[in-house]
């Protein structure tokens, strides 16, 4: 009997609820007024990016305030809310900082548009570029610190930061002063920042200070040097061709820093000229480390900013990269014939 009862308790429960939903009024009211009628456009640059955070601004007469805003999305697009009352002119004003500003009025066939409840669509606005005092002060902020990091007066970490820290400084500062000054805040400077390869990079490093401490790379030396019997000849394209593993699997600057000081040990015992070994090894370093995602910090900015995936790199740049390493070879051995016919007297 228990059971029994439960179950037309469910049932009326349920009556109940489907009664409520089909009684007039009840349930969710679909009459209603619509939506609101809006400004909507897209704002690009000449080479047709996106302008993001652009301010756009809906005016009225003269004698009457901005009647609505918005800032453009990272795709470029804003849609601006419209007054209750529509006035008469409108016009729709664009500004960004180191842009050109834009204005697009409405004509009367636009403004009736939008007074009788239709939202419109501007077409798309092109940003021109403005060449003022931020840009000449970025400019030189910029060579300032190209040459102190060619000339080796300052470290480079510490170089770029002084570069950053004055960019801010003057982004801060200098507006007061005058508006050109602006060149951009910490909000802006973060879009900049792939934090994909800077962790990329981050984990590369640790996997590479511990690799190292293992010798692995002054075995493989000491492997090619037996393998190739002493014959220079047939010794450097070996050392190349594991410089070429290395490469496409680490950064180019640290492979050839782990195989720099046992080359140099090889090329003494052998009385041979350094440069003669430690050329090629370069070359091969950056013929071959294109040849994957993290070979080069460029193939990490270009695989990050294109989406494209580890694979994707290798079996489009592995063949072409073969071919090259067969031409750098033989280029190698025609170069340095003279110091690689010679067979070494030492050993290690």
């Amino acid at each position: 009997m228990k059971e029994w009862a439960r179950l037309w308790l469910l049932v009326a429960l349920i009556g109940g609820i489907g009664l409520a939903l089909a009684w007039p009024g009840g349930g969710v009211q679909a009459d209603g007024p619509g939506p609101s009628p809006l400004i909507t456009g897209s704002v690009h640059d000449r080479q047709g990016q996106p302008v993001e955070g652009a301010l756009v601004t809906l005016n009225g007469g003269a004698e009457e305030g901005p009647l609505a805003q918005t800032l453009t999305q990272p795709d470029g697009r804003y849609a601006l809310p419209l007054p209750e009352t529509v006035p008469n002119p409108l016009t729709v004003h664009i500004e960004r900082a180191h842009f050109q500003e834009a204005d697009i009025p409405l004509n009367q066939a636009m403004t009736e548009s939008l007074r009788n409840g239709d939202s419109l669509v501007l077409p798309d606005t092109v940003l021109l570029r403005r060449i003022g005092p931020a840009f000449w002060v970025a400019t030189l902020i910029f060579a300032v610190v190209l040459v102190l990091i060619a000339t080796g007066r300052l470290h480079n970490t510490l170089a770029a930061l002084i570069g950053a820290t004055l960019l801010f400084a003057i982004s801060y500062l200098g507006p007061p002063l005058r508006e050109d000054l602006f060149i951009f805040d910490f909000q802006g400077a973060l879009r900049y920042v792939d934090w994909n390869v800077i962790f990329l990079i981050m984990g590369m490093m640790i996997v590479i200070a511990v690799v190292e401490r293992t010798g692995i790379f002054q075995w493989l030396a000491f492997m090619a040097y037996r393998l190739s019997g002493g014959r220079t000849w047939l010794l450097v394209p070996i050392l190349m061709l594991v410089t070429s593993f290395a490469s496409a699997l680490l950064d180019n600057v640290t492979t050839m820093l782990l195989m720099t000081p046992i080359t140099i040990q090889i090329a003494m015992a052998m009385e041979i000229n350094p440069l003669a070994m430690l050329m090629p090894e370069v070359m091969a370093s950056n013929v071959a480390g294109i040849s994957t995602l993290i070979g080069t910090p460029t193939n990490i900015l270009i695989g990050s900013y294109g989406r494209i995936s580890f694979n994707a790199f290798l079996v489009n740049l592995t063949p072409g990269v073969l071919l090259a390493l067969v031409g750098l070879i033989v280029y190698t051995e025609f170069i340095y014939w003279q110091e690689l016919r010679t067979v070494g007297k030492g050993g290690i």
